[in-house]
């Protein structure tokens, strides 16, 4: 933490705690009105008069806000065209829903609950917009225990705020793979691989040209999600050494469910089960390396180390980021999805964090470090949508390297409306069972278009129908 941003948070801090308060007002309007007394007294009218007027203005001009007209000023039209009175809020009115701006004309981050302070400075770079403001993310805690009795100011992003540690809530039932219905109609469209005859290969045509060959006609979107996953893997966040760290399989398997009995609970603990009256609570741990500490430990680390460390940074988002902002077409897109990807990062990083932190930094104590229920919900749907960007990849590469497209496309064109059992030589295994992308939650679904998930969804439910038809067992 440099001495310019030091300099900034003690100014800032007397701004809002000295100058700002209703304490400093008071006394200023007690010793304005010693004042006033002491001029009578002394006989002193006109400078008593003069003082008067003082004050009053200042009273007035102090209880009004200027609003600017931009078109006034450039038409040579005085600038001050509009006074609306001061509105004053409470402090627990802070806390819903006023948005944070950052003091920098490259970044915005409005419509997060919170407050603002003019002096902060973002992201000194310019060139990620979303980088949270330095203040709200190192302080807001301090700042809302002290000042916000209604609720807690969050920190981070769209993904979820500051969680604190402490009981885990409850987890039900596993949960159900499934996807939105208007997609399409995999199960009724759905026919065997197997047979070899008019009717079943007929079906499998329509299956495979609404599934594959329509939306890939309308947009071959397949290099680009490509380059968006290699660029993801090598410049933001290497997602198969992240979801490695995690025991996704327990954490894409359960659901919140605060009506349902004690059953199962996500923590950090060794895998074993609760002696006694509550011998029903299975305690699972979240994160991977079974009962070996220093694994576990290891998979603690910051992102950029441990055994399942990469090589990305700051720098080498920022250096994406530029190089993406000189494409002509899909950038905007792929912006978008860089910078949520580079978000979920760094909250991954502050959820590590708080756990080194519970563990103090000692492999020895991994096993009482405890998270709660909006943690785990946080986690599922960051490493959710970092699996769906993985398997979405998965398939695309399988379909490309047994050519399911252009197999399709040979059979549209020649008007023949039948396509025989095709062939899965080319790593099916990439796509089924543990990898099936039914098996993922869909929190957050944006990465892929309607099209885009028709194809993949449709390709990985017609050759692992059982799986993704079936939740975890």
């Amino acid at each position: 933490m440099n001495l310019e941003y030091n300099i900034k948070y003690i100014l800032s801090w007397v701004y809002h705690n000295v100058i700002q308060s209703d304490a400093t007002g008071a006394i200023v309007r007690i010793l304005i009105l010693i004042g006033l007394v002491s001029l009578l007294v002394y006989r002193e009218f006109i400078l008593f008069i003069l003082l008067c007027i003082v004050v009053i203005s200042a009273e007035v001009f102090l209880g009004a806000d200027a609003v600017t007209d931009a078109d006034s000023v450039m038409k040579g039209l005085p600038s001050l065209v509009n006074v609306f009175p001061r509105r004053f809020v409470d402090k627990d009115e802070l806390t819903t829903g006023i948005s944070v701006y950052e003091n920098d004309h490259h970044a915005e981050a409005a419509g997060r609950e919170g407050f603002s302070i003019g002096i902060i400075k973002g992201d000194d770079s310019g060139v990620d917009h979303r980088r949270y403001n330095k203040f709200v993310e190192q302080d807001s805690r301090d700042f809302t225990d002290k000042y916000f009795s209604s609720k807690q100011c969050s920190i981070g992003n769209s993904a979820g705020g500051v969680t604190m540690f402490g009981s885990n809530e409850l987890l039900g039932d596993s949960r159900t793979a499934q996807i939105s219905g208007g997609i399409y109609n995999f199960a009724g469209k759905w026919v065997s691989n197997e047979p070899n005859d008019n009717a079943i290969n007929g079906k499998r045509y329509t299956y495979f040209k609404e599934c594959v060959y329509d939306p890939i006609t309308r947009y071959n979107f397949r290099d680009f999600k490509k380059d968006v996953y290699n660029n993801i893997n090598k410049d933001i966040i290497n997602i198969q050494r992240c979801l490695n760290r995690f025991n996704t399989n327990i954490l894409f398997d359960t659901q919140t469910d605060d009506a349902a009995g004690y059953s199962r609970r996500l923590t950090k603990l060794q895998d074993s089960t609760v002696k006694g009256a509550l011998s029903s609570i299975s305690y699972v741990s979240l994160i991977a390396g079974g009962n070996d500490k220093p694994a576990k430990f290891s998979n603690i680390q910051p992102l950029n180390r441990g055994n399942n460390a990469d090589n990305a940074s700051e720098t080498t988002y920022s250096a994406l980021l530029k190089k993406t902002i000189s494409k002509s077409s899909e950038k905007q897109r792929e912006i978008e999805i860089y910078g949520k990807v580079y978000g979920y990062r760094q909250r991954i990083d502050q959820i590590l964090e708080m756990m080194r932190k519970q563990a103090k930094n000692d492999a020895a104590n991994i096993d009482t470090i405890n998270i709660s229920e909006e943690v785990v919900e946080e986690l599922r749907l960051i490493l959710s949508y970092l699996a769906i960007i993985e398997r979405t990849n998965a398939v695309i590469l399988f379909e490309e390297k047994n050519g399911y497209y252009n197999t399709t496309n040979t059979e549209v064109t020649g008007g023949t409306n039948k396509l025989e059992p095709l062939s899965q030589t080319a790593g099916v295994g990439t796509i089924k069972g543990h990898n099936n992308i039914f098996r993922v939650p869909l929190l957050d679904d944006t990465y892929n278009t309607n099209d885009e998930k028709r194809y993949i969804y449709g390709i990985t439910y017609y050759f692992d129908k059982v799986v993704s038809t079936t939740p975890y067992a």
